[in-house]
Formats: structure tokens, C-alpha cells, sequence
């Protein structure tokens, strides 16, 4: 079994809202976030919203940085 916890972008405006997500192989919504950070993604910690780094004010969002593996599996021989 796998599971994915996968962080969205809580930017909303009048038309519309912030597309970007990221998607993590975190196994506590903490350790998500955690990982999150470490790329510029922001949580507000009272009210339970991420933000990209763009609109956290971190800066533009990377290229392919919207998948983070944190735990790799070992191929098979």
C-alpha cells in the first residue's frame, strides 16, 4: 500500500485561485511540511493554509519541484 500527502497552494483572488501542489511520500502531515519548508513553501500555523513559495513571498516556485520522495525505495536485484 502507498499513500501520498499532497501540500495545495491556499492563494485565492477574486477569479480564481493558486494551481501549484506538491506531492510527498510523508508519512505525518508534519513531516509534509516539513519538507515543504525546506523548498519555500510556507504554513500559517493558526489556520491551516499552505502557500507556494510564490505567494509566500519566498520567491518563485522551482522548476520540478512538485514531487519530494522522502522515502526511496530499494530496487530489487
Amino acid at each position: 500500500m502507498s499513500a501520498r500527502i499532497t501540500l495545495h497552494c491556499n492563494r485565492q483572488w477574486r477569479d480564481g485561485c493558486c494551481p501549484n501542489s506538491l506531492m510527498t511520500d510523508a508519512h505525518t502531515i508534519a513531516e509534509a511540511r516539513a519538507a515543504a519548508d525546506r523548498i519555500g513553501w510556507r504554513h500559517h500555523p493558526t489556520d491551516g493554509t499552505d502557500y507556494c513559495p510564490e505567494h509566500s513571498g519566498r520567491g518563485p516556485t522551482r522548476p520540478g519541484a512538485h514531487v519530494i520522495h522522502l522515502h526511496p525505495t530499494e530496487e530489487k536485484p
